[in-house]
């Protein structure tokens, strides 16, 4: 379910269609930008703001809003990267407590730590960001530990590769090359979108690029 169905949810009042179509879009408004907020309070963590991380937030919005203004919502960020968001992120995060489901806001802290990631892996300051920001958003421990493991399962640099922990640099050379072919845009198949595909392509070349600082290329 994705924000444009969950408005219709959220609103209990019993309008006219007009009217309730007025206040879906004002929701609609104030819950992007809370999401957008809480995205630049990660993105602020390392500054680094790259075409990588652009992406994740892009494709995240352009999925729950649609395609309409994503320049001015991006600058939005860039904005927020330079006057700070600590102020506002408690208010974000209350205006989506009271404007979305449980469900709903677990998709935004999956969100969040796709942006934490997008750049490299999510260090520990980007944890200690997003753990805040679940706190704030009324995410329990458990749930949020589900989270994490779920997404961290999924954005290990050994288990992009289909590697063990263990492996030797050799091993993981061997695994990178076969991954890179096998995943390369240009061999994508028909049911995969060219933005999923360069996504994959990234994903393989951060994964190997993180494996060679830990093991070494030795």
């Amino acid at each position: 379910m994705n924000f444009s169905e969950i408005f219709k949810l959220i609103t209990e009042e019993k309008l006219s269609t007009k009217k309730l179509s007025a206040q879906q879009r004002s929701h609609q408004q104030e819950i992007e930008n809370a999401i957008l907020v809480l995205a630049a309070e990660v993105i602020r963590c390392n500054r680094n703001y790259n075409t990588a991380t652009q992406q994740v937030v892009q494709e995240f919005i352009s999925t729950q809003f649609g395609e309409r203004g994503i320049k001015k919502r991006l600058k939005s960020i860039d904005d927020h990267q330079f006057s700070g968001t600590e102020p506002f992120t408690k208010i974000a995060c209350k205006a989506l407590v009271l404007l979305t489901t449980v469900e709903s806001r677990i998709t935004i802290i999956r969100f969040l730590f796709s942006v934490a990631a997008a750049d490299d892996f999510v260090n520990p300051k980007e944890h200690r960001c997003i753990h805040r920001i679940a706190g704030y958003l009324k995410i329990n421990e458990a749930e949020l530990k589900k989270i994490k493991e779920d997404f961290l399962s999924q954005n290990n640099p050994f288990s992009i590769l289909g590697i063990e922990v263990s492996a030797s640099f050799t091993e993981a050379k061997t695994a990178y090359r076969k991954m890179i072919l096998k995943h390369h845009p240009d061999k994508r198949a028909s049911e995969v979108t060219q933005q999923e595909a360069e996504k994959k392509f990234r994903e393989i070349q951060q994964a190997f690029e993180k494996i060679k600082e830990i093991i070494g290329d030795n």
